[in-house]
């Protein structure tokens, strides 16, 4: 067997699928990374005694560097120089000293934040003492060499600090964010329920609505087919046979009255401009002939003609000879025609049977309920077509949510995969 694993190679094995149900992850989750950091814990303590121990060699190396004696070559100016450097590199030794501060606990956040305040302070002191460490080297070959030994076995010990914690500290900080997806999801949901329980209530008040409305079409349809009804639509008819007719009527009287439209608009500027001046019962008429005609039909308005032919006979109204003539012409008609007359006479009747009709529809039942039911038609339909652009506006909004859903499903899939570098199907 071993013999023919070695001519065709050991079989890969498959990983082993891992199933999760969703609510479980983020204790899995849990459970993982104190795995992860109970492997760790063993290395970062040594670590972290590791540079305790050179913690506490940086202040011997400190105190034997405040004894030291310069070089035996070097000068008294060399030596003036020389203190005042060794008291930099000595301050900032007790500064570094002090601010690495080695954490009680063994989590990853509490090594990394330890590492990255570390390794600012080791940063910190290079900037401050580096031109003294020159002058340290030149003087305190001895004393400088252990320094600087020490100060690498500390910047080695947080290197690999680092190389122990990287790997495992990327995995926590994607597992926040596979936490935060997880949390994404649920949100999702609540808002899939929320839009889910609005359209089923946008739905029901869709149906009820519609079936108001059904039933108010259908007393309409009954009320038209009645006797009643169709005698107040007969009079509607008639009342909009009456009205053309007065329309018809009151047209043709100002029709009459159009070929005088020059003359009194020119009548009626003069007596603004006080040119010529008329008297309050003339201005009256004139206004009256000149907005609706037939409203001045039971006044006498000889006057009106009479100031009309004076104005052209002494040519104050400055009308051309063409125009002067069609004037006169008209004027004298409507003198001595009776038509207008007939017509305004005709248009009361017409008035008269026109306010008697109205008042009948006005007084039948049928009529108003029809109106009304006329309006709660409108006002239903109004309502549905409302309720519907809610009702399409939510499902948009339900197909748009289901669709964050299952992006946001996918890629829980692929980080939990990636960060665990497992096969894991995830139960919802």
């Amino acid at each position: 067997m071993k013999f023919l694993e070695k001519i065709f190679g050991r079989k890969k094995e498959e990983p082993e699928t891992l199933y999760l149900e969703f609510e479980k992850i983020p204790e899995w989750i849990k459970n993982e990374s104190e795995k992860e950091v109970d492997e760790l814990r063993l290395s970062i303590q040594d670590t972290y005694k590791e540079v305790n121990d050179v913690l506490e060699e940086l202040k011997h190396d400190k105190e034997f560097l405040m004894e030291a004696e310069p070089v035996e070559t070097a000068d008294k100016r060399m030596e003036k120089v020389g203190d005042s450097n060794r008291d930099n590199i000595i301050d900032n030794l007790d500064m570094l000293i002090e601010k690495i501060s080695v954490p009680d606990d063994f989590s990853l956040k509490g090594s990394y934040d330890f590492y990255v305040n570390s390794r600012s302070d080791m940063n910190t002191f290079l900037d401050n003492a580096r031109k003294s460490m020159i002058y340290a080297k030149a003087l305190y070959p001895e004393e400088y060499r252990k320094i600087d030994t020490d100060l690498e076995r500390l910047n080695e010990l947080l290197s690999d600090l680092f190389k122990t914690i990287k790997e495992p500290k990327n995995k926590l900080d994607s597992s926040e964010d596979i936490l935060a997806n997880i949390e994404n999801i649920r949100n999702l949901w609540d808002e899939i329920d929320t839009s889910r329980n609005n359209i089923h209530k946008l739905e029901d008040k869709y149906s009820s609505l519609n079936k108001d409305m059904e039933e108010t079409e259908l007393q309409f349809d009954r009320l038209k087919n009645s006797q009643e009804y169709t005698k107040a639509k007969e009079i509607e008819n008639e009342i909009q046979n009456i009205r053309i007719q007065i329309n018809d009527m009151e047209s043709e009287i100002k029709r009459m009255f159009t070929p005088l439209s020059k003359a009194l608009s020119r009548m009626k500027k003069q007596d603004e401009n006080k040119m010529h001046k008329l008297s309050p019962q003339l201005r009256k008429m004139l206004d009256m002939i000149m907005e609706n005609p037939s409203s001045a039909m039971n006044l006498d308005l000889n006057p009106v003609y009479d100031e009309v032919l004076l104005r052209i006979e002494n040519d104050s109204l400055g009308l051309k000879d063409k125009k002067k003539e069609k004037t006169l012409e008209q004027v004298q008609k409507l003198k001595n025609s009776s038509e207008p007359q007939r017509l305004y006479e005709q248009k009361k009747k017409h008035d008269l049977h026109l306010s008697q009709l109205m008042e009948k529809l006005d007084q039948m039942s049928v009529y108003n309920k029809k109106e009304s039911l006329e309006k709660d038609i409108v006002r239903k339909r109004n309502m549905l077509e409302s309720v519907q652009r809610d009702l399409d506006t939510e499902r948009r909004h339900l197909e748009n949510l289901e669709v964050k859903l299952e992006h946001a499903k996918s890629e829980l899939n692929s980080n939990m995969r990636t960060v665990f570098d497992q096969d894991i199907i995830i139960n919802y």
